[in-house]
């Protein structure tokens, strides 16, 4: 049969009406042409599927497509249709994609973590792209994307920083589309596999506190804001992280204490001096109290810290960019310059051998030498 859609000028001649010409391309594949009644007209691709009828997908006005390309575009979205799962919603967005994943989270990870990840993408993503139907999200409208969250400036460390946080959201993002594609809810991946990360943009731990410092820090410290910080020093744990535990997380018997963070929940093995700490800390109170409070007996809340915090810092003399994480990373540090296994410091922290590595290289250089120097070669 003659196609009544494959040139303008047969285009141009069909009669106006909702319902659009279609040709068979394939069976159960169309490609139709719903005719305007004002000027040109749209590509519109048509599929069946088993036990759900047909599915519409609107390509773009003749305009700015012609009868090839148009063939392509609809033979591209009948494959992408055929990869899905049976049921899936083929009108799939990236603000549904998002909220998958962050339910995703909350069981397979932590709330907190599924709140922090929301909140990054909701304001991130979601305003951008959130409407878009993951089917037919490109590459260069990704990369677009990503590009937009760059800051123009003539100070590169803003523009580095920036780039830093393009990645951090553009990997969250990768995260809950890859999701939804192990789910056969995206029928490829290809869009954003083809988007990388900015390179040489993260910045390495540059802040490494002594022994002396740390001393001078606990020192200057006040009321139950001390006792935080010895908590940090002694666990390497995040703020959060201490803030959130509760005496009834700490298990005397076998030494550790249950920390929920960014990473999911773990248990913290203790050293004997913290142990020390953490049972006088507990004592003759009741389980489901806060670990460690402010002085007024509430909780820490989020950055509660800070002022305290900058405070200590003062009066000991720090560097002006020590951050209560500093003491993190001097936790950290001392742990791999002890000899302790790097998988060992990464579990008990809630961080990964590649973080490790990244930021802490020179320790764990030191270690392998001490330990290649015991070896008889």
């Amino acid at each position: 049969m003659a196609s009544k859609i494959d040139t303008i000028t047969k285009r141009r001649n069909l009669i106006p009406r909702r319902d659009p010409y279609f040709e068979r391309m394939f069976p159960g594949r169309s490609l139709g042409y719903r005719k305007s009644k004002v000027k040109g007209g749209t590509w519109i691709a048509r599929i069946k599927i088993d036990g759900d009828g047909y599915k519409y997908r609107s390509l773009s006005p003749d305009d700015s497509m012609d009868y090839e390309r148009a063939i392509k575009e609809a033979t591209a979205w009948f494959e992408l249709v055929g990869q899905l799962d049976k049921g899936a919603d083929i009108r799939y967005s990236v603000k549904q994609c998002v909220a998958d994943y962050i339910s995703h989270l909350k069981i397979e990870n932590s709330a907190s973590s599924a709140t922090r990840t929301d909140q990054s993408l909701q304001k991130h993503l979601v305003p951008a792209l959130g409407s878009v139907e993951l089917s037919r999200l490109t590459t260069v409208r990704l990369k677009r994307w990503r590009d937009g969250l760059v800051k123009e400036s003539e100070d590169p460390e803003v523009v580095r920083k920036s780039k830093d946080t393009a990645n951090r959201v553009l990997s969250m993002a990768k995260a809950a589309f890859n999701l939804a594609f192990r789910s056969g809810s995206a029928g490829s991946d290809t869009a954003w596999r083809r988007v990388p990360a900015f390179k040489d943009v993260g910045e390495n731990r540059k802040l490494f506190l002594t022994t002396a410092q740390v001393d001078a820090l606990v020192n200057n410290s006040k009321g139950q804001f001390k006792n935080l910080i010895i908590a940090a020093r002694l666990t390497g744990a995040r703020y959060g992280e201490l803030a959130n535990a509760k005496v009834q997380d700490l298990d005397p018997f076998n030494g550790t204490l249950l920390l929920e963070g960014k990473t999911g929940s773990r248990y913290c093995y203790l050293s004997d001096d913290a142990l020390t700490f953490f049972n006088k800390l507990t004592k003759d109170r009741l389980p489901t109290a806060y670990l460690l409070v402010k002085d007024d007996g509430e909780p820490w809340g989020k950055s509660h810290q800070h002022r305290p915090m900058k405070s200590a810092v003062r009066l000991s003399k720090l560097p002006r960019d020590t951050v209560f994480y500093s003491i993190r990373h001097y936790h950290i540090s001392k742990a791999l310059l002890a000899g302790i296994p790097a998988q060992v410091v990464a579990e008990n922290c809630g961080t990964s051998i590649r973080m490790l590595e990244k930021h802490y290289a020179k320790f764990m250089g030191t270690d392998r030498r001490k330990m290649m120097n015991e070896v008889a070669l």
